[in-house]
This record gives structure tokens, sequence and C-alpha cells, in this order.
């Protein structure tokens, strides 16, 4: 793929984001219909990952799923998707959709939740990375075969690097996810190691550094009074 012109390097921005996608009990604990696989090794992914982006000031954004209406035979913010999944599943008013307690989001980091595959359709996550100039979002989460997928596919769209942390990404269903991975790292993002991208937080200097300047610096200066020539 290579040799056609495909994966090629988005790399990183100088003002990222990390964004945690449907890091939330119904996916990351057990017995539940959304539980997905090997959260014993993501959960330390996304902790390590916390840990470099808070230390530099990096808002970290934790993205859920969440319905209120779960009769379908009522207009229901579920849509046609719960025909296909079981999103009655995911009651709004249980903890089924709270962000899991071994990431939990600090006092003022951002939770938004979601109603659709992609984290951006439908919410204000594109409004918040825009308002304070994140130009990199460095994307965990599950399931790589949807939620992960559709949001940086749409990231990508939007202007904003996705940068995919292979160990901090999961899926219910083996083998999904080192497809996606590679699919994503041909087309839509880059794919890195844990390890770059603790990295590449590290070296950076503290967010609220990284402002870009104006280039113009606008002045508000009082307009002169009009003139009038007296009437005749």
């Amino acid at each position: 793929m290579k040799a056609r012109g495909f994966k090629r390097r988005v790399g990183f921005g100088t003002r990222p984001a990390v964004i945690h996608i449907d890091m939330a009990n119904a996916w990351t604990r057990p017995d539940h219909a959304f539980t997905c696989r090997n959260m014993d090794t993501i959960i330390p992914a996304c902790q390590d990952l916390n840990a470099a982006a808070r230390a530099k000031g990096v808002p970290v954004i934790f993205i859920t799923t969440a319905y209120d209406v779960l009769d379908v035979s009522l207009p229901s913010d579920m849509g046609l998707w719960s025909q296909k999944i079981p999103l009655e599943t995911l009651d709004a008013s249980t903890g089924a959709a709270d962000i899991d307690s071994r990431i939990a989001p600090e006092p003022g980091e951002l939770v938004i939740t979601k109603k659709r595959a992609s984290a951006f359709p439908g919410t204000f996550l594109n409004q918040f990375l825009t308002a304070n100039r994140i130009d990199t979002l460095i994307v965990t989460g599950v399931t790589a075969s949807a939620c992960v997928r559709n949001t940086v596919e749409d990231a990508m769209a939007e202007g904003f690097r996705p940068i995919v942390v292979k160990e901090a990404v999961g899926d219910r269903v083996a083998g999904t996810v080192a497809w996606n991975l590679f699919d994503i790292d041909n087309k839509f993002g880059d794919v890195e190691n844990l390890s770059t991208v603790v990295e590449y937080l590290n070296n950076l200097p503290r967010f609220e550094d990284t402002v870009p300047t104006p280039a113009l610096s606008i002045v508000k200066q009082e307009a002169p009074a009009p003139e009038f020539a007296p009437a005749h």
C-alpha cells in the first residue's frame, strides 16, 4: 500500500487533546452486552496518557453513549440504530454509561454524551476543539470497528490530526482491532505506539504556552464625529 501512496503520515501537531471513546462501564466492565476485550491492557495505557497529558495541561476529553427514551414505541433518541444493536442497555439513568472510575475525569474535564457512533455529529466536540485551537486528537477507546473508527474518520474530515494509540484501542471480537488499526493507518490517521505518544506529550511545552500569537492586533478606535454643513 505504501508504494501506491497510502500510509502517509499526518504527524503530530502542537495543540493536542486526548479523547477517550466509550471508556465507560458498559464497555470496560464484565457481563454487559457491550463488554470489550483486553481492558487489562487498555486501562493502564489510558492512565499513562492521562498522566502525561495532565502534566502539560493538555485537555482530556471523555466520550460516552447513552439514551433517555428506551421504549422503541415512543419517539426515541436511539433512532433506527436500536433496530441493529442493543442500545436500550445504555440507559442514561444508570451507571452503564458512566466513565470507568479507573480513568475517571478530573474536575473541569469535558464529558460528552453522544447518540451516534462518531463523537462529532450532534455534539459540541468540534466547537470545543476549534475554540481551543486543538490541531491533534490522540484517540483511545472502543470499539475499533465502530465508534473509534468513525470518530477518527470524522476528525480527519474536520481537519484534526488523528493519532490512534495502538495499545489503548479495543473491541468485542478477536481480530477486529488489528484489521481496523491497519486500515486506519493506511487511510485515516496515524497509529502510534503508546511509548511514542507519551514521549510526544512529555516533550511538549505547557498547553497554555502554545497559543498562537495573532498576526494582526486590532485596536478599537473611536470614530471621529461626523461634520455637517449648516443648512441654508
